[in-house]
């Protein structure tokens, strides 16, 4: 538990001394420094995640431990089958869908959209847990324009390959504008329906081949894709 007075605001800034936690937590989201370096952390219904931020030694100070978790337990991983399918109905047209808690199970959410083959235009729903939106036959990488758009707190996914049998998908956690990788487990029960997680060797040599040639990115970096304010 942090320890110290004042009225907190809207970002916390704490320090974890090998004694506990010290400093103020902020209403919407928390600054952590720890031995290994800086994180930031927050809270919500359906959602607690703590990322790093920048990593560094600093002496003196405990340990802090990266953490996702969803309230509700993983998502199941039909919802995610489904709106792969939908991607893949129209694999040239860039398309979005949504995972919602709606007080007693998770629910599939497709706002009203429009896309092209590169360019998304929709008004992002409220009160989800995990947004997905498709790249067509490009790679599922993360893009400027997502980290731009991606400023909440959720969990976000792309598809990409949506033209080869077995489709890309790369996931993250973001807290307000930070991000860090996550696993299919982290997010999601079950069995990985048929896509290939970013960072998977691909399934052969024409596969690899493509790649290498694209030169796709692990990291994020490009998505033509724009959201209107909702």
């Amino acid at each position: 538990m942090a320890t110290a007075s004042g009225a907190p605001g809207p970002v916390g800034y704490l320090v974890n001394h090998p004694g506990g936690l010290a400093g103020v937590q902020g209403i919407g989201y928390d600054y952590v420094l720890g031995s290994g370096g800086l994180y930031v952390q927050s809270e919500s219904a359906h959602l607690t995640a703590r990322v790093i931020v920048a990593s560094c030694e600093v002496r003196g100070l405990a340990p802090v431990a990266d953490k996702v978790e969803l309230a509700h337990g993983p998502i199941p991983a039909r919802l995610f089958e489904f709106g792969l399918r939908w991607f893949q109905d129209d694999p040239g047209t860039e398309r979005f869908f949504a995972v919602r808690w709606d007080g007693r199970a998770y629910r599939l959410v497709v706002p009203e959209q429009e896309g092209t083959a590169s360019s998304l235009t929709y008004t992002p729903p409220a009160g989800v847990v995990a947004e997905f939106h498709s790249h067509g036959s490009s790679c599922a990488f993360f893009s400027k324009t997502d980290d731009g758009d991606e400023q909440g707190f959720r969990i976000y996914g792309v598809v990409g390959r949506l033209d080869s049998d077995r489709p890309e998908l790369s996931l993250r956690v973001g807290v307000y504008g930070h991000f860090a990788p996550v696993e299919w487990p982290q997010v999601f029960d079950g069995p990985v329906p048929g896509v290939r997680l970013t960072g998977e060797e691909p399934d052969s040599n024409e596969a690899r081949e493509k790649e290498v040639t694209e030169k796709c990115p692990t990291t994020w970096t490009t998505r033509s894709c724009w959201t209107t304010p909702g």
